[in-house]
């Protein structure tokens, strides 16, 4: 049985493959692609920028 947190893994990835076929129809799939690694970046450094924070605070 799926957890709560693979369910709304799965959620997200079905939305983001409903974004991209509609992106691809509209034939908008290269900015839809642009503005999903922007995403990624951005959380990534967010996650990074509080990783170096709690790693420099010590145990």
């Amino acid at each position: 049985m799926p957890t709560v947190w693979q369910w709304i893994a799965g959620g997200v990835a079905l939305y983001l493959l409903l974004l991209a076929r509609s992106a691809w129809k509209q034939g908008e799939f290269k900015q839809f692609l642009w503005g999903l690694v922007t995403v990624i970046g951005l959380l990534t450094l967010i996650g990074g920028i509080i990783w170096a924070w709690d790693a420099a605070r010590g145990p």
